[in-house]
């Protein structure tokens, strides 16, 4: 293993427990600890002399570089539509990216809007790479051609908003351009570019998930990732007609295993389903060492929007400094310390055998639902199942 790490290793990060190894075969993070540096090789850091319970940057930053988008869907968490003339320059986002660079970062997910909505996306995701960040991008797929889908190369994996197949396409959307996203998913593919599909997960499509499955099984897709349906940007005016059932979300966990079992794709869910995976009583161990854990935000997470202001995650409502003003930021801020040093007082959740892991679900949903940042994930389906 050792020897491995060794000879894949692209980026290295010391932490205060040891350091990050960003590995190419197979792409993947390792955390080890400080004997593990010293036997690749490595010094002792200053960070070894220091306890925290944080890192020293994140290791995923999620950049929307535009907020244009040709679409205008209802559950648009960006609210994203017409251009703003507050979109950073190409220069600007370059040197943002020299700033995430200094401080390490693995990797950048580009977004937007729509990212192609800028002739320039390519140019600046071969940037990124150059500075040792592995760059990877979400898209609706509207813009992508033949040409287009060879210049993605670049992209360590590109992920297309598909959340319904064929006519059901559009039915969370209010758009229909299945036809865009389906035309963009095999080019992409036929173009050798690790494809995925994100796939927003509502009450209305949760019945028609296998089929998002077994589309991109069939066409040789990498993965699909399916993202809880979050109360933020123009989703807020639907978020209550298209939020999961509470008997939705206790079926998800085992509709996913059913799939994981009958498809050879890799499926993921995004950090605020983890309350919904607790409710099955997986193993602790298991979650552990496949890292499946509650809300990263402002630890491993950043979110970077259009104009730079950053935030702790990209779902988060409010935005704060200028992304230059990371490096100092990220140690100091109220805000990233709000999101590490969350406060739950529910007994019924810091008495569950997984707040550890799952740290009381998604603090957005907390606060959109209760008015209280530190109130515990009210759609955890423990909490609702004990309160009833």
């Amino acid at each position: 293993m050792r020897k491995n790490v060794i000879d894949d290793k692209k980026v290295v990060r010391y932490e205060s427990f040891g350091g990050i190894v960003g590995l190419n075969n197979p792409p993947t993070l390792v955390f080890v600890d400080r004997e593990f540096m010293k036997e690749m090789g490595y010094e002792s850091s200053e960070l070894w002399q220091q306890q925290r319970n944080y890192l020293s940057a994140p290791t995923e930053v999620h950049f929307n570089i535009t907020n244009a988008c040709p679409m205008s869907c209802r559950h648009c968490t960006s609210d994203s539509g017409s251009r703003s003339s507050g979109d950073l320059s190409n220069e600007d986002i370059k040197k943002a990216i020299d700033v995430l660079s200094e401080m390490k970062v693995f990797h950048i997910a580009f977004g937007g809007g729509e990212l192609f909505e800028r002739t320039d996306a390519i140019d600046i995701a071969e940037y990124a790479s150059s500075k040792g960040i592995v760059p990877n991008a979400t898209t609706n797929g509207y813009y992508i051609t033949t040409p287009l889908a060879e210049k993605c190369k670049v992209f360590g994996q590109i992920n297309i908003s598909i959340d319904g197949i064929g006519s059901k396409y559009g039915v969370i959307r209010g758009v229909d351009s299945f036809e865009y996203a389906d035309r963009a998913a095999k080019l992409l593919v036929e173009a050798g570019v690790n494809t995925g599909i994100n796939c927003m997960v509502t009450n209305a499509n949760f019945d028609d998930l296998e089929e998002v499955v077994a589309y991109a099984a069939d066409i040789g897709m990498k993965e699909v990732l399916f993202l809880r349906l979050k109360p933020s940007g123009r989703a807020k005016a639907i978020y209550d007609k298209y939020k999961l059932t509470q008997e939705q979300n206790k079926l998800f966990y085992r509709s996913l295993m059913r799939m994981a079992r009958k498809y050879k794709i890799n499926l993921q869910v995004d950090c605020s389903f983890i309350p919904h995976i607790c409710y099955h009583n997986p193993p602790e161990k298991v979650m552990k060492l496949l890292g499946i854990e509650g809300c990263e935000g402002g630890n491993v997470l950043l979110g970077v929007r259009h104009d730079g202001l950053i935030n702790a995650c990209s779902h988060y409502p409010s935005y704060y400094e200028n992304i230059h003003k990371l490096p100092h930021m990220w140690n100091e801020h109220e805000h990233f310390k709000q999101f590490r040093e969350r406060h739950i007082t529910d007994e019924t959740c810091i008495k569950c055998n997984y707040f550890k892991l799952c740290r009381g679900g998604c603090p957005l949903f907390s606060e959109f639902i209760t008015g209280d940042f530190n109130a515990p994930d009210p759609e955890c389906p423990i909490i609702r199942q004990r309160q009833l």
